[in-house]
């Protein structure tokens, strides 16, 4: 029973973290790519006016169109990884 709990409380925390968003920021007319741990199946993004993305075997490369925020999803047979992508003006813009 304790070696339950224990492993809840180990596995349980990492879980809600790998849930939230990777946060990616960049200036519009730059790109950035990503390197994934298995062949990208299939990409959605929520604004593609604001993004490009494309995606090239393990690696998905974010091109920044237009200023503003949104949403991607990319597919792998390990899973979904969700972006929380910001695009600004220009490098100063930038949050973070």
């Amino acid at each position: 029973m304790k070696l339950a709990a224990l492993l809840a409380a180990l596995v349980l925390p990492s879980l809600a973290w790998a849930s939230q968003p990777k946060q990616l920021a960049f200036p519009v007319g730059t790109t950035t790519t990503v390197s994934l741990g298995a062949p990208v199946s299939k990409v959605t993004v929520s604004d593609p006016s604001l993004v490009e993305v494309k995606k090239q075997g393990r690696k998905v490369i974010f091109i920044a169109r237009e200023t503003g925020r949104t949403e991607v999803v990319v597919k792998t047979a390990d899973g979904e990884q969700r972006f929380s992508v910001y695009v600004a003006k220009d490098k100063y813009a930038l949050p973070y």
